[in-house]
């Protein structure tokens, strides 16, 4: 499972090692403005590994359940665990929702022990301090209760438990994010007065980047959730454009004649024997030169079939979207029960069905 640092986090980290170098400098005795810079880069460095910490343990939880994680990544507001697919109950989304805090809390408990077994005024004890004290801050903010955060997500569980609906606890967990969103930046704009105006604008502009971070994330799960739930309406039969078989090497303008003639709506290239051996890319033939298409061979302008890009017509629901994201390509071809063409599927075709049913709200499914 790959692990990675977003270059977004070298931002909160300049920002760490600056703000918290006086702080440092007042903890940790005769220690120099220099030293205390070095020191305030090592927390920055040790909060990230907390953050891994945390995402680390929703992935663990992942892996117990049989969930498959795509990666982890380390970024400027946090962590983020990318899973593939999603958790088939309730029980489940609260396990993998939970297990994070739970390592943020293990963290912030065995970094305040440490603290104070160390002597007031070293290295060690200003780090671990300031460790326990910034991991419960991520845990509470963690655990608030809206999308995308943990707390959204064990909401989300609670819900779909009560409701049998994960799109309704979807649904009300992410508006409670997007009123945590507004919340953040009321705050942040309340305490303004108490801050100078330097610290009051820093803040602001932190305030709203998370605000942001919070609004679109909601958003965002709400999009998911509304697709997710009308995946099993999703029959390839109904998205197959009718096509044209011509062979390699008939010109570029005179196929798209015989489109036009046949108002098919895409090109598959044959052999002699009739069977398909590729699909003239659509965007291909667009970027090539009107001029230049009475001399170019349809072949010039396809993609040789390979298995990922040859669909049976029977195919619904997730496992379209499963055979797309194995083989990612803009037309596949699509076959019926005999392994004869019927068509072609085009991955345009696919997104517009999805951004529509994301945006609809006039459906509801459990």
């Amino acid at each position: 499972m790959p692990v990675y640092l977003s270059p977004s986090w070298f931002i909160i980290a300049a920002i760490i090692t600056i703000s918290y170098s006086d702080r440092v400098f007042h903890l940790v005795d005769n220690i120099s403005r220099a030293g205390s810079y070095l020191i305030a880069l090592v927390f920055a460095v040790l909060f990230a590994l907390s953050l891994l910490a945390h995402e680390l343990g929703h992935t663990a939880v992942c892996l117990a359940l049989g969930l498959r994680v795509r990666r982890v990544v380390i970024f400027l507001l946090g962590g983020a665990t990318e899973i593939e697919g999603e958790p088939h109950q309730p029980g489940e989304e609260y396990l993998v929702a939970i297990a994070g805090p739970l390592v943020t809390l293990v963290v912030a408990g065995l970094s305040l022990a440490g603290s104070a077994a160390t002597p007031i005024g070293t290295v060690p004890h200003a780090l671990l301090e300031m460790l326990a004290v910034s991991n419960l801050v991520v845990l509470i903010f963690n655990l608030l209760p809206g999308l995308p955060l943990d707390g959204g997500k064990v909401l989300r569980a609670g819900v779909w438990q009560f409701s049998r609906s994960r799109l309704a606890g979807t649904r009300a967990a992410a508006w409670c994010g997007r009123g945590l969103a507004v919340l953040v930046v009321l705050a942040a704009v309340f305490l303004m007065r108490d801050e100078t105006s330097g610290v009051a604008v820093g803040n602001l502009a932190l305030a709203g980047l998370l605000a942001a971070f919070i609004w679109v994330g909601a958003s965002q799960s709400l999009t998911v959730a509304a697709i997710n739930s009308r995946l099993p309406e999703l029959r390839l039969a109904d998205l197959i454009r009718p096509t044209l078989q011509v062979p390699a090497d008939l010109p570029v303008a005179e196929a798209l004649r015989r489109v036009w003639q046949s108002q098919a709506q895409g090109l598959v290239v044959v052999d002699s024997s009739g069977a398909p051996t590729a699909i003239v890319s659509e965007a291909r033939v667009m970027a090539l030169p009107e001029q230049r298409r009475p001399w170019t061979a349809v072949s010039a302008v396809a993609r040789m079939l390979e298995p990922g890009l040859v669909l049976t017509d029977s195919a619904t629901g997730e496992a379209v979207l499963d055979a797309v994201r194995a083989t990612p390509a803009s037309e596949y071809l699509v076959v019926g029960r005999d392994s004869r063409p019927v068509g072609l599927l085009a991955t345009n075709d696919i997104a517009a069905l999805l951004r529509h049913w994301g945006t609809d709200p006039t459906r509801d499914h459990p």
